[in-house]
């Protein structure tokens, strides 16, 4: 079937499904496989429960007139969210970079509903999966669009570029995240600067931190540049603190406190702001919504416990965030005693054993009161002193039950597979 016609189908039913479990009356089912599953199985109970059509690429499961078979599911789903978006006219911006894509994307989300109707990646779908899903969802009543894209390997971005055909796009900052599938930081570089080829190609426009050196000299002239970060720039902000929530003085003077850990954050806020700005939203309102927004699932919250003060950034962790977030607690002033507890940091390949030393001499030398260390990784480091090192989270907890803090500010700090959200009930 071509697209064009497929097309036809999708605008009648408005909907398209992955999930079985996720079904609703008349949308459009695609039979997805992966390592562990195989979506044509589930074709036909697909359309009992409610699926006006299956699309799949497995010529065994072709059993109704309700069935569609194509040469790869994945492929199709991806051309019909490029032809969908190629019928949209509002502004799409592409949302990239090592650290900080997911709250960025959610502050940028924040600040442009205070005037716009916004379609955005919801959650974590910012792979070659869900970047076609979300744009999929974007009907009629969206004015704009902000799309997320995640990548782990080279030319990841470029895809979801094609697939996006993004008008604006930023990238956040680069660091050492995912060096098992780049191969090197260079690699990382390169990859991050698709975005900017893309926009180039296009004739886009991008957002640039004027400050951020790297990303700054991945811009080409050729680019239309909104600048922030700097006096004279499109969009101007002042950093005040980060004691432990950062603060800035906006466009207008007002000393606004954000919900957000650590001084890294102002670079996002600053973009959110801009953005806001360059778009038409009153300052006030983008001050108000820059205020407003609550972080959550792990991502730089603070949260006060019986005990404790809690700095849950344990989403996720690379060289780069770790650093950045261990400079920031660092900086802090308080009375309280300061911990620091660091999970391994994972899609490191052969890198991991010297970025675990590194981030594990970093810890040690900080002058925290207690720094934990947890994972196999870090189990592995070399004459590490001022630090107690667990190569498995259980001892872990048997220690800090122990010892059991009390009036501290405590940073957890790890990769998601060590899920460090688990040791609250103990803090």
């Amino acid at each position: 079937m071509r697209i064009e016609e497929l097309y036809k189908l999708f605008v009648k039913s408005g909907v398209v499904s992955t999930d079985t479990r996720n079904i609703t009356e008349g949308c459009l089912f695609f039979a997805l496989k992966g390592e562990n599953f195989n979506g044509n199985k589930f074709a036909q109970s697909a359309i009992a429960s409610g699926a006006s059509y299956s699309v799949i690429d497995e010529p065994e499961f072709n059993k109704s007139d309700r069935t569609i078979l194509v040469n790869d599911v994945l492929t199709t789903l991806q051309d019909l969210a490029k032809h969908h978006r190629s019928k949209l006219s509002i502004p799409v911006i592409a949302v990239t970079g090592s650290n900080g894509k997911t709250t960025t994307k959610e502050l940028i989300n924040v600040v442009l509903a205070k005037k716009y109707n916004v379609a955005y990646t919801k959650g974590n779908f910012n792979n070659h999966i869900g970047v076609p899903l979300t744009l999929l969802e974007i009907n009629s009543s969206h004015e704009m669009a902000l799309i997320e894209m995640g990548d782990n390997h080279p030319r990841e971005v470029e895809l979801l570029c094609e697939i996006a055909q993004p008008n604006y796009g930023f990238v956040t900052n680069v660091g050492k995240d995912h060096l098992e599938g780049f191969g090197s930081f260079e690699n990382n570089i390169l990859a991050k600067k698709e975005v900017f080829d893309y926009l180039e190609i296009h004739q886009g426009k991008v957002f640039l931190d004027k400050t951020d050196e790297l990303v700054s000299g991945m811009v080409v002239d050729a680019i239309e540049v909104i600048s922030f970060g700097v006096k004279g720039a499109d969009s101007y902000i002042d950093y005040v603190e980060s004691n432990p929530l950062v603060v800035f003085k906006d466009e207008q003077g007002n000393r606004i406190e954000s919900n957000l850990f650590g001084a890294f954050n102002f670079s996002n806020i600053q973009l959110a702001y801009c953005i806001g700005k360059y778009f038409g939203v009153d300052l006030k309102l983008i001050s108000e919504g820059l205020s407003e927004y609550q972080p959550d699932n792990n991502r730089s919250q603070v949260i006060k416990t019986d005990r404790n003060t809690l700095i849950m950034d344990a989403y996720n962790a690379n060289p780069s965030s770790v650093e950045e977030a261990m400079k920031s607690f660092a900086d802090m002033k308080t009375d309280k005693p300061k911990w620091l507890i660091l999970g391994d940091m994972f899609e490191l390949g052969s890198y991991a054993e010297e970025e675990h030393q590194n981030m594990a001499t970093l810890a040690s030398s900080n002058r925290f009161d207690e720094v934990v260390l947890i994972g196999e990784n870090y189990g592995r480091t070399q004459g590490i002193k001022n630090a107690t090192i667990f190569q498995q989270k259980s001892e872990a907890e048997v220690y800090i039950k122990k010892i059991a803090p009390e009036g501290a500010i405590i940073l957890l700090k790890g990769s998601r597979g060590m899920r460090l959200e688990s040791l609250k009930p103990i803090l």
